[in-house]
Formats: structure tokens, C-alpha cells, sequence
């Protein structure tokens, strides 16, 4: 009889993954550490040390496909600082 378990690479925890997070301050002036992915994707301890913002999330994907961070700030509505950080870190995170 056939196994309709999935192979435990598809199953197990994502141990080899890089977590990309950033410390930013965004409009409020107060600087926090935000989760540049979905959250789902970092483990429970990691969540609980970090923000997520979804335009965050947003400002890192368009820098991950190539756009500058000028036009991610205004697109997003984000400080240019905090647009200019994110994308260095696209950059370092392939």
C-alpha cells in the first residue's frame, strides 16, 4: 500500500531560510524591528520580537524586483530613509 505522506522536506520547519528583518522608523519617528516577509514564514519566536507592516512587506518585494527606493517611498508611503534601508537589504538577501 502507498503512503500518502509527504516527504519530510516539504513538511519540516524552514531551518535553511534566511529571515529578513529591519530595524526602521517609519512616520511615527519611533524605530522598530519589522519582518520584511510574510509573517508565516518566520518561526513563533522571531514574530514575537517584530513588526509586521504589510507596506513594508510591499517595499521589500519591489526592491527584490529591481525598483529604486525613490520611487518605492512615494509608491509606498514610506519615509525615503526607511525605502533606501529596505533595499539594501533586498539587495543582500537575493
Amino acid at each position: 500500500m502507498r503512503s500518502l505522506a509527504k516527504p519530510a522536506a516539504l513538511t519540516g520547519p524552514k531551518t535553511d531560510r534566511v529571515h529578513p528583518r529591519v530595524h526602521l522608523a517609519l512616520h511615527d519617528g519611533v524605530e522598530r524591528l519589522y519582518l520584511l516577509d510574510d509573517p508565516e514564514d518566520y518561526p513563533a519566536s522571531t514574530r514575537r520580537n517584530a513588526v509586521y507592516d504589510p507596506y513594508v512587506h510591499l517595499a521589500y518585494i519591489l526592491a527584490r524586483q529591481g525598483h529604486e527606493a525613490p520611487w518605492i517611498a512615494g509608491f509606498a508611503d514610506l519615509p525615503l530613509p526607511a525605502a533606501h534601508h529596505i533595499t539594501a537589504t533586498a539587495l543582500a538577501h537575493p
